[in-house]
């Protein structure tokens, strides 16, 4: 497998222009785009060895040198995408958060019920260890400061006005959760701050047009939930019927539309909806309804132990529907092996993935798997724990976004950054079969839009059991475009 990386395209559009728009100065006074001093940078493009270190960091594309800062003092890249820098605040630094460090900023939950999902944080900080190690970023070590908001909207918030107000941070990555990242969106990108690669897949967070310093990131919800479709059309060819089961929150709302959007026109007939509270104690109520309608498919739409007590719910009653839960489930160790103390096992349960896990039997990569788990090791992290290899995923990416706008015209700075993180086309080592990694500016604003449905089975009262593919990957590559696109179909 090869993890060259390869043309990147990608171009992130102003409503105001589909052409390159002025860049602010140091200052930041709004002035004309002729004034010089409006986009006097203080680096240059990098150059010297791009050590990739045989795929496990990735390699720069070739094609970034091309893009960034134009003569006119304008920052545009692929996918007739470009960013309008004259409408970011007084006092806003072009430079911010790069010296010779990369200071990075993110915001999970380390406490609270989900504070499970902080360990994606901790898996980033690890790999970034891990390039640090091997050169950094043409020179330049990478540091991430991350924040704990239980997972709470508001405290999210609190997060990001401390991070902009510090004036210490090139940009955001990962900000996990749907509603978190909402609650953010609209108060960033008049910040003129990054928040790129978000950590959760609602479709709204792919639209560039409108939101360009907002990148999303991971298999979004309308794909997932195609995806969903498409493998109960091979199981149930004359339809069936179909209990939805989410959480009372953005992501579960998110993912219902999606299945919704996704059953358009077909036979596949929802017959309950049943939802919980993220403060309810679990799942009892709302899966003894579900079982009532008999339905033939059971979809979980849930997180954290909501998606271990759902499965076993399930499993200890009568009913007997085919299980998929959504991607936010699909963790051995957090949710899987938990069920073991209750004498369950969760065999049988589907799940769409679009990446492996260095545990799994089949890996794409045996090596670059190794790699994973034995740093995460030397790191004092649980190698197991699929959230610290998840953080290694989210990492990957940003790695290569900052190698790219490294090279770019301007040198590496807050719109060379947000250039990059619109403008990607590599294929992380673990991804499964036919998945791309690639955006393009408001062209293409969804990076991965193909998986492959697994199934859970193996696990007994005394051990874990393994994922195993079902049928062929499902592809949707370039189906959706962008948001605003999207919502046209």
């Amino acid at each position: 497998m090869s993890f060259s990386r390869r043309s990147a395209a990608m171009v992130l559009a102003i409503v105001v222009t589909a052409t390159s728009l002025a860049a602010c100065s140091y200052s930041k006074e709004v002035s004309d785009p002729a004034d010089d001093s409006r986009c006097k940078v203080t680096t240059k493009p990098a150059t010297g060895k791009d050590d990739t270190a045989d795929g496990a960091i990735p390699a720069t594309n070739p094609d970034a040198k091309n893009w960034g800062l134009d003569e006119d003092c304008t920052y545009t890249g692929a996918g007739d995408f470009s960013i309008d820098l004259s409408k970011c605040p007084v006092g806003w630094d072009l430079n911010s958060g790069v010296t010779t460090k990369i200071n990075l900023f993110t915001s999970v939950p380390h406490s609270g019920a989900l504070a499970a999902y902080g360990a994606i944080g901790d898996g980033m900080k690890s790999y970034f260890r891990y390039v640090n190690e091997n050169g950094g970023i043409y020179g330049r070590k990478i540091d991430m400061k991350i924040f704990d908001d239980q997972y709470q909207p508001d405290l999210t918030r609190k997060n990001v006005d401390k991070a902009i107000e510090s004036n210490e941070y090139a940009a955001s990555f990962g900000l996990l959760g749907t509603a978190n990242n909402l609650a953010v969106r609209s108060h960033m990108n008049k910040q003129c701050m990054g928040q790129y690669l978000t950590g959760a897949s609602d479709n709204v967070l792919f639209d560039p047009g409108k939101h360009p310093w907002t990148s999303g990131f991971g298999l979004d919800y309308y794909n997932e939930s195609a995806i969903w479709v498409e493998a109960l059309k091979r199981q149930y060819p004359e339809g069936a019927k179909v209990a939805l089961v989410s959480i009372d929150n953005a992501l579960g709302k998110a993912y219902v539309q999606g299945f919704k959007r996704a059953t358009k026109s077909t036979k596949f007939e929802v017959v309950t909806e049943q939802t919980n509270s993220p403060t309810a104690p679990n799942l009892d109520d709302q899966v003894t309804t579900a079982a009532g309608s008999k339905a033939d498919v059971a979809i979980l739409i849930e997180a954290g132990t909501f998606c271990t007590q759902g499965i076993g719910a399930i499993e200890k009653s009568s009913w007997d529907p085919t299980l998929i839960v959504s991607n936010s489930c699909a963790q051995i160790e957090t949710t899987f092996a938990p069920l073991q103390k209750q004498g369950l096992t969760g065999n049988g349960t589907e799940t769409v993935r679009y990446y492996y896990a260095p545990d799994d039997a089949d890996v794409g990569d045996p090596r670059f798997a190794a790699l994973v788990s034995k740093k995460l090791k030397e790191h004092g992290l649980d190698s197991h724990n699929a959230q610290y290899a998840n953080g290694w995923f989210w990492a990957w990416y940003i790695t290569a976004i900052l190698k790219d706008a490294s090279v770019m015209k301007g040198g590496l700075n807050r719109a060379t950054i947000n250039i990059a993180s619109h403008q990607y086309n590599t294929r992380y080592p673990l991804m499964t079969e036919g998945v791309k990694g690639m955006v393009s500016g408001v062209t293409d604003a969804y990076p991965f839009e193909s998986g492959q449905v697994y199934k859970y089975a193996g696990a007994t009262g005394k051990k874990a059991g393994t994922f195993a593919p079902v049928g062929k990957p499902i592809k949707n590559e370039g189906e959706l475009g962008n948001y605003t696109k999207a919502q046209r179909k």
